[in-house]
């Protein structure tokens, strides 16, 4: 399992990360940004707060249907299945922070992380393991 391919076969079967959340991104964004516009808790902001867990449900149920389908795939075609003892909480723990001399705050490469974050739970192997 990994973030290039989410799953290889023996035979040789790479199996890509179908990214949902990443497609969905730019939508989101773009609900984010008008319920920003908006005063809390009135009429418009709840229509687009639902919008947005519409979106998010969306994205989740994409990503567990396809899960359940290669799950079915791979145990209809497999006849030993290895898997990773993958600790996901340790993978996308946040960076410590360091601190300088003067009291400032260094370059830790969080933002760098951020990235690679957002990918790991798009891929959602811990939701695939439970399967």
């Amino acid at each position: 399992m990994g973030l290039l391919h989410y799953a290889v076969t023996s035979d040789g079967e790479f199996i890509e990360v179908p990214n949902f959340f990443r497609l969905s991104e730019h939508r989101l964004s773009k609900l984010q940004a008008r319920l920003a516009n908006r005063q809390k808790h009135s009429k418009p902001w709840k229509i687009i707060k639902g919008k947005i867990a519409k979106l998010h449900q969306l994205i989740a149920r994409q990503r567990l249907d396809w899960q359940f389908k290669l799950a079915y795939h791979l145990f209809s075609n497999c006849q030993v299945i290895f898997l990773e003892d993958l600790q996901i909480g340790n993978l996308v723990r946040r960076c410590k922070a360091k601190l300088g001399n003067n009291g400032q705050f260094l370059p830790n490469g969080q933002s760098a992380k951020s990235g690679l974050n957002k990918s790991l739970q798009d891929a959602a192997t811990i939701n695939f393991l439970m399967c």
